[in-house]
């Protein structure tokens, strides 16, 4: 049986939290992750961002405060908006290795967590290649959040499609013939990823708009 797999559960279980017992902690594996995201994610349905998560009842979130240090030094402050929403800089990878994120909170009082999502679909007409180069990006996200055990992680090979009524998803294929996918008992609809669809990148057709889709593996 496939496991679905969200990106937010992924980033949850391998991941938890990047401060778990000390007040600061090596910014080069963050940078990589929001390096990731914003520059060489090729996918545009892929979402991230850093949050913090409030442990303590008696914390306020405007109290808590976060900066990058180098040898001391504050060299770039981290910004927090009224959500928990963390707006940190990209650096170069060799200066990133040198820094570490520091927070003004005692132990755990508060996580950072790595909150993943996939955009929804908003065209009932989409490029193959266009949805499926997420399993890419989302194969480089898990192997960067599992590192060493990076083998344990899934591999992505299809992607899965739920709605909230009967529905179909079709194409054209390069021989001219029709490709075409029905929900199931739970309206959910799953298309492999091949690399004869990626090259002939033919048009997705959507009935309706799905609920969500994720990669399964």
């Amino acid at each position: 049986m496939k496991k679905l797999l969200m990106l937010g559960t992924v980033a949850s279980l391998l991941c938890s939290s990047v401060f778990a017992a000390e007040r600061s902690v090596e910014y080069g594996e963050i940078n990589k992750i929001l390096d990731l995201i914003a520059n060489k994610a090729q996918s545009q349905y892929i979402l991230s961002k850093f949050t913090v998560e409030v442990k303590q009842p008696e914390l306020k979130l405007e109290e808590v405060k976060l900066w990058l240090e180098h040898d001391g030094k504050v060299i770039a402050n981290g910004i927090i908006d009224k959500d928990g929403n963390i707006d940190l800089p990209i650096l170069p990878q060799p200066r990133a290795d040198e820094v570490n994120l520091v927070i003004n909170q005692e132990k755990d009082a508060v996580a950072i967590m790595v909150n993943t999502d996939i955009a929804p679909l908003t065209r009932q007409q989409v490029k193959y290649r266009d949805l499926f180069i997420l399993l890419e990006d989302m194969d480089a996200f898990v192997e960067l959040m599992a590192g060493s055990l990076s083998w344990l992680a899934p591999n992505f090979d299809e992607l899965e499609f739920t709605f909230s009524e009967p529905a179909s998803i079709q194409f054209v294929d390069a021989k001219g013939k029709t490709q075409q996918f029905m929900t199931d008992d739970e309206f959910k609809i799953q298309i492999p990823n091949k690399k004869k669809w990626m090259q002939q990148n033919p048009s997705l057709q959507f009935s309706v708009l799905p609920k969500q889709f994720a990669p399964i593996d």
